[in-house]
């Protein structure tokens, strides 16, 4: 995937923000199952479960905390979340 995203900058021009909104939309059409962790795609808003959160924290409240077990695909998405904010805060 790392080669595939370096291509789409160098071949296509993409910016870090067009990546970050495709593996985005990736996780949210996978062959996961349970709700996602969006509400909207188009910005990105969080599911009012974790609404009050922020994506990616270790502490979630209750209700993010439930939609987090109950569904793999929010958990999934949560992971990418905290690994994007591992990455822009080195920046």
């Amino acid at each position: 995937m790392t080669r595939e995203y370096q291509r789409a900058v160098e071949d296509f021009g993409l910016s870090y923000t067009e990546l970050k909104t495709m593996a985005r939309t990736s996780l949210e059409h996978a062959f996961l199952p349970g709700p996602g962790l969006w509400a909207q795609t188009a910005p990105f808003k969080l599911a009012a479960a974790c609404a009050g959160d922020t994506p990616g924290a270790p502490q979630t409240s209750s209700a993010c905390r439930n939609l987090l077990q109950s569904s793999e695909r929010a958990r999934v998405q949560w992971e990418l979340e905290g690994a994007l904010a591992r990455f822009e805060k080195a920046f």
